[in-house]
């Protein structure tokens, strides 16, 4: 696992959320949003996670403009993982994930009001692109910049979400459950997070919500509260679904 110096180092270079100029209207519009990771907290603060309310005293939200007008149908390129993962428990973490967005899974005794569905459609040779639309929703590794650690990819036109592709960064270490953690950054609450992304939730400050799911940062390695939603979280999905 990299130093405190190194992510303090790589974060600075990544933070910015990028989003491609908008062509003529009708036409299907890129978005690209990074998830970073936080420098490992002291004792005194990992338990509370990033700065902010509690997530369950926290109802902020934002939505990115877009909403899927049907399933969300996706495939895992397994052939991605890297080594020492194993990719039968790579693709139940990425279905838990994305459940855990569609079924508003929360501690905050928050009713699942959320309509939104996925289903997983097996395993695919294709690769999750951030360049161009290939018809496909794919979610895979591959080398990103130092201290990203996922980057979703989604095409929206007219407020209808068209495609998006996750892309996971091959380069990090990662845990696939508490137990195995050993300073490593959490692939659930990793993809909870992106699978938000998908949905159409945005980034909300880190700062002033940071202990929300859809916050910038993962706080911090072996730390899995965001795989578990928010008020604010919940409120948002609840909105678009």
């Amino acid at each position: 696992m990299r130093s405190t110096i190194q992510r303090l180092l790589a974060l600075i270079g990544a933070m910015s959320v990028l989003t491609f100029a908008a062509p003529p209207a009708g036409a299907a519009t890129l978005h690209i949003d990074q998830l970073l990771i936080a420098p490992a907290r002291s004792a005194a603060g990992s338990a509370g996670g990033g700065g902010g309310p509690a997530p369950c005293e926290d109802p902020a939200y934002r939505k990115i403009g877009g909403a899927w007008q049907n399933t969300y149908a996706w495939s895992f390129q397994s052939s991605s993982t890297p080594r020492g993962l194993n990719k039968t428990s790579v693709r139940n973490v990425l279905k838990r994930s994305f459940s855990n967005i569609t079924g508003a899974r929360n501690d905050c005794g928050m009713p699942d009001t959320v309509s939104a569905t996925h289903i997983f459609l097996g395993a695919t040779t294709s690769s999750a692109r951030c360049n161009q639309r290939d018809q496909r929703n794919v979610i895979g590794f591959r080398p990103l910049e130092l201290g990203v650690l996922a980057v979703t990819c989604f095409w929206m036109s007219n407020g209808r979400m068209l495609e998006a592709d996750v892309q996971i960064n091959s380069n990090e270490s990662w845990a696939l459950s508490m137990n195995s953690c050993q300073d490593e950054a959490m692939l659930e609450a990793t993809m909870t997070h992106e699978a938000g992304h998908v949905f159409g939730l945005d980034h909300v400050g880190e700062r002033k919500h940071g202990r929300l799911t859809m916050s910038p940062f993962l706080d911090g390695p072996c730390n899995n509260g965001e795989a578990t939603l928010g008020e604010g979280d919940v409120l948002g999905l609840s909105e678009l679904y």
